[in-house]
């Protein structure tokens, strides 16, 4: 049981750590990005620099260029697909995972006007014949539900008449970052299947993108270590103070509510692994309410139509959402699985264990936390 009178003795003795002052680092800050404006080659520098220590975007353009979105977007439907899981138990020697899909379709001012809404379970013991050899683990897991995810979301925005635009929005991120710490085998059947299911989504000129809401991406940031150590990256004393900074500090110095950014691209390792027409690409977009980070693939990067046609979905849905969009808060809805429901879940395999004469093994422990005495 949490002492509420300790913990908030806790917190009032870490204030200054948590809620730090950076003044400071916010005037560094600026200045070095305002020199980066001014410096018509610096663009040209940031292609040139050899494996810099940390992710730097390239772009095409006024780096601080903000473009207006429109606010009264009509006629048009967005799909929007979330998941959520209960992982493997340790506890309980049934071993198996669940992955829920929650879907929703929501049209506006188009003939369909009902929307759909939508959640799936799907539950496995292993994922896949020819995963048998890999152990069930949370980052298994994860990797099988973004997968879910991406397959749910073509299949579903497949069966929409093309009479109309579509928007396919996802929550998170098309840079699968998880991968890039996994095992050679997760990472290597994963990608291919992530990037198989993009192109799919290319070859069906599918609008889509994610949303990240208060992002903690530093891409801009880097360019400002970049600018402050003059491209040696190996002097990090001359930009040390901004390391605790994030893009959207930098993005608050030139973007106003409702406008975005120009288009970037992002240079990570794992999406160089990518196929060209789906490499990441990512705009940032002040909703109103907070900025927002919207990665999108390539082909819809050089697709000018397409961004603002993007930017200006991703922006009616926040506003109509009060700040974050609501087909991503509808389709989270669909997919959450919540405390009660995992309790249901195991209550149910439990129950189809003792049908089956096989009554499964639960923890001491486990069952410790079900029922404390005194």
């Amino acid at each position: 049981m949490l002492d509420r009178s300790k913990v908030i003795r806790e917190l009032q003795q870490l204030a200054d750590k948590l809620f730090p002052d950076y003044s400071y680092e916010y005037d560094i800050a600026r200045s070095s990005w305002q020199r980066i404006v001014a410096d018509s080659t610096f663009e040209y520098k940031v292609r040139a620099i050899k494996n810099p220590p940390w992710p730097v975007p390239c772009w095409t353009g006024i780096v601080d260029k903000a473009i207006p979105v429109a606010k009264n977007l009509d006629h048009y439907t967005v799909v929007s697909v979330d998941g959520s899981q209960i992982y493997p138990d340790r506890h309980n020697n049934a071993s198996c995972f669940l992955i829920n899909i929650g879907s929703v379709i929501l049209p506006y001012g188009t003939s369909v006007t009902s929307a759909k809404f939508n959640s799936v379970p799907h539950v496995f013991t292993r994922y896949g014949e020819d995963r048998a050899e890999i152990g069930i683990s949370a980052d298994l897991v994860d990797c099988c539900r973004q997968e879910f995810e991406l397959q749910t979301g073509l299949t579903l925005t497949k069966t929409i008449k093309k009479d109309h635009a579509i928007i396919l929005l996802f929550d998170g991120s098309l840079i699968f970052w998880h991968l890039a710490s996994k095992e050679i085998a997760i990472r290597e059947k994963f990608l291919a299947s992530y990037n198989a299911l993009l192109y799919q989504l290319y070859e069906e000129q599918i609008p889509m993108a994610s949303y990240i809401s208060l992002p903690k991406s530093k891409e801009l940031l880097n360019l400002i270590r970049l600018e402050l150590c003059a491209f040696d990256t190996d002097c990090s004393d001359l930009y040390a103070m901004v390391d605790k900074l994030i893009d959207t500090t930098i993005v608050r110095f030139f973007l106003k509510p409702f406008e975005r950014s120009i288009v970037f691209q992002n240079r990570s390792n794992i999406s160089q692994e990518y196929p060209d027409c789906v490499v990441p690409h990512f705009f940032y977009l002040h909703v109103g309410t907070e900025i927002g980070r919207v990665e999108i693939p390539a082909w819809i990067a050089q697709d000018e139509n397409l961004v603002s046609f993007i930017a200006c979905a991703v922006l009616d849905q926040s506003m109509k959402g009060h700040g974050y969009p609501v087909a991503l808060a509808e389709a989270h809805e669909q997919a959450v699985v919540k405390g009660p429901d995992r309790d249901f879940f195991y209550h149910v395999l439990h129950k189809i264990g003792m049908e089956k004469k096989s009554r499964p093994i639960i923890s001491q422990k486990s069952l410790r936390k079900r029922k404390m005495s005194v």
